[in-house]
């Protein structure tokens, strides 16, 4: 039988009334689980993430290893909900080449290379955190409160998701694909059909291309002079066939007749 001490009963009074007022707190964040948001804090997460985010929800790949997105305060339950929609949008659509087993591919890539979505309420306060949230070794994306559902601002989560995506999931594994998507990418430059920002370098081209086709083909920039402000010049799927034909081959290769969420 093991020696146990037993302190003064005082002791153990105090003792019991402040661990019942404290919620249980986790090392890992993967042990939280629920369908819903997940309200986090540094009284139930320990570390970086208990400290920064409020909030938390989680899609889990085949290989039953999480892909994250931690929220902060100001960012509302309906936009945490509906970023884990378009990512299951992305994950769940059959393409015409590749069938949803390569999505699964996609996904577990992601969450081997614990991927995550980190969304701020401003992009002020992702500068000021980010550093504290990569040092525990997260991949991440950054999409902000002020740019995504119901801001009244363009919504930008679809092309921030999509980066995640790629950058994690597709390109490291749809190694014919990537290229290409790289090859076309240089063929939209060199045609003056894509004019990628001034800060963005020629590595990231197809990077930045394949969210100008994504928003072009799901229909965003349709009645305008080109999506992204006339970046990429075609702005229907009608455009896509008839100027990038290989843009609007990359879209229904992987992802088919891809619908925004509803």
């Amino acid at each position: 039988m093991r020696n146990i001490k037993i302190g003064p009963p005082c002791i153990l009074i105090i003792l019991f009334v402040v661990s019942c007022g404290k919620e249980k707190l986790y090392h890992d964040i993967h042990a939280l689980s629920g369908e819903g948001v997940i309200e986090i804090n540094e009284g139930n997460v320990r570390g970086n993430i208990g400290e920064i985010f409020s909030k938390y929800i989680y899609l889990t790949a085949s290989n039953q290893k999480r892909i994250d997105i931690f929220g902060t305060e100001g960012v509302s339950d309906e936009q945490m909900e509906y970023v884990r929609d378009i990512f299951n949008n992305y994950f769940n659509t059959e393409g015409q080449l590749y069938s949803r087993s390569a999505k699964r591919i996609i996904a577990n890539s992601m969450a081997n290379k614990k991927s995550a979505l980190v969304f701020f309420d401003t992009e002020e306060q992702y500068e000021d955190n980010i550093l504290q949230v990569s040092l525990l070794g997260y991949n991440v994306q950054d999409l902000y409160a002020s740019e995504s559902l119901n801001s009244g601002e363009r919504d930008a989560s679809y092309e921030e998701i999509l980066h995640l995506v790629h950058n994690y999931g597709i390109s490291p594994t749809l190694y014919d694909y990537q290229s290409q998507l790289s090859e076309a990418a240089n063929n939209a430059v060199s045609r003056g059909l894509y004019t990628p920002p001034e800060d963005v370098g020629s590595a990231d081209y197809d990077d930045e291309y394949f969210a100008a086709i994504m928003e072009c083909f799901l229909g965003f920039w349709e009645g305008t002079d080109g999506t992204f402000d006339g970046e990429y010049t075609p702005s229907s799927k009608q455009d896509m066939i008839n100027q990038d034909p290989d843009g609007y081959a990359l879209i229904r290769d992987l992802f088919g007749d891809i619908q925004p969420v509803q």
